[in-house]
């Protein structure tokens, strides 16, 4: 199409005849013009030429903003991926595949509705999820930096249960004779609180009073039961060892008369002997008394 100008000072014919000419040479006769356009002005028709090429010759392709692109026939469709997050491959015939790496970086964030599966088994990481089940990948033992909250926690047997009764926290044996071994020494602070067999208010509390320094209570390789200073019938002559106790194990006039049985006390539980005797007037022995001496 030749290009065609009106200057300044052309007349209304010259205006007049090289319109005609555009119109007649240039744009062409409308009349000639296929029957498969309908637009009636040259802009709508470049429009649907381009349509009609591209239904037939090519396709356009848009992207998530509704932004598109035209591919017209004889045209080549580049399909970039950015390093770890998308792979493109073109195979015989006219197939184009787009995938992952075997490593797939996300700059953002990733929000995944579902699951997020690898044959069953999901990995962040060096932390394995199957099923129910955690593990590490790499070792036999998981950390957890921040408090770490659950309803019930157990060992993998169930034998040891650390969970909550009413509004104490308990720990519990499920073994028969429900022992739990602390392999430890445990420290407690001033009490132990036992609740007997029968859960209601009434406790057995055993309190130390605060040491001033390291004390040791042993308790004896023996069947039996502990003596309070409350205790008023427990302690039987069956507890106490033969010559084991001596006169500064009682208080003065800690024994009194009503406890020793008649003839009890003879002259060999006396320290100092000493003999008394009753003479007649004849110097003979009428009565010997014995006595404790000095």
């Amino acid at each position: 199409m030749a290009f065609k100008t009106i200057s300044q000072t052309d007349t209304l014919e010259t205006f007049r005849t090289t319109f005609n000419a555009l119109s007649q040479d240039d744009f062409g006769d409308i009349a000639n013009l296929s029957g498969a356009i309908s637009s009636t002005n040259l802009v709508d028709a470049m429009n649907e030429t381009i349509s009609i090429a591209t239904s037939t010759a090519g396709f356009t392709v848009a992207d998530d903003t509704s932004t598109t692109q035209i591919v017209g026939g004889g045209e080549t469709l580049t399909v970039l991926g950015t390093a770890n997050q998308i792979q493109t491959t073109v195979t015989p015939t006219d197939t184009l595949t787009l995938s992952f790496p075997n490593d797939v970086t996300i700059s953002n964030d990733l929000t995944v509705t579902n699951n997020l599966n690898t044959n069953g088994i999901s990995t962040l990481g060096t932390i394995e999820f199957s099923g129910n089940t955690i593990r590490s990948t790499d070792s036999t033992r998981i950390n957890v930096n921040d408090v770490f909250r659950a309803n019930e926690l157990e060992t993998q047997d169930g034998l040891l249960k650390f969970d909550k009764i009413g509004a104490f926290p308990r720990i519990q044996s499920t073994k028969a004779d429900n022992v739990v071994v602390f392999d430890a020494i445990p420290a407690f602070n001033a009490s132990i609180i036992f609740e007997g067999s029968t859960a209601d208010t009434n406790e057995l509390t055993i309190t130390a009073t605060d040491p001033t320094a390291d004390r040791t209570i042993t308790i004896p390789d023996v069947d039996g039961a502990f003596v309070t200073t409350g205790d008023i019938g427990t302690i039987t002559s069956t507890m106490i060892a033969s010559g084991t106790l001596t006169g500064g194990d009682l208080a003065d006039d800690s024994i009194s008369e009503a406890k020793i049985a008649d003839d009890a006390v003879g002259q060999d539980q006396l320290k100092s002997v000493v003999n008394l005797q009753i003479l007649n007037s004849s110097g003979g022995v009428l009565k010997s008394l014995y006595g404790a001496g000095a």
